[in-house]
């Protein structure tokens, strides 16, 4: 069995809250309370946007990469 493997992009949306999103596939935006929660909820999300693309008969792009970075900008 193959596997794709996927830069998922997480992000503090307060209140205990996790944000994540896929560059790869734009069609992917999710939260959950926590880390955890948060990674559950993108694999779902990814696992259902390649289910849809593949019914429609879209591509499946080749896997990508992020990079977060902190850069300093003088005030």
């Amino acid at each position: 069995m193959s596997a794709y493997t996927f830069s998922v992009v997480y992000e503090d949306a307060g209140d205990g809250w996790v944000y994540a999103h896929v560059p790869e596939l734009p069609e992917v935006h999710t939260q959950g309370r926590g880390l955890d929660k948060a990674r559950e909820m993108a694999r779902d999300a990814i696992e259902l946007v390649l289910a849809d693309r593949r019914a429609r008969g879209s591509d499946i792009p080749p896997t990508g990469w992020a990079l977060v970075e902190p850069l300093e900008i003088a005030a």
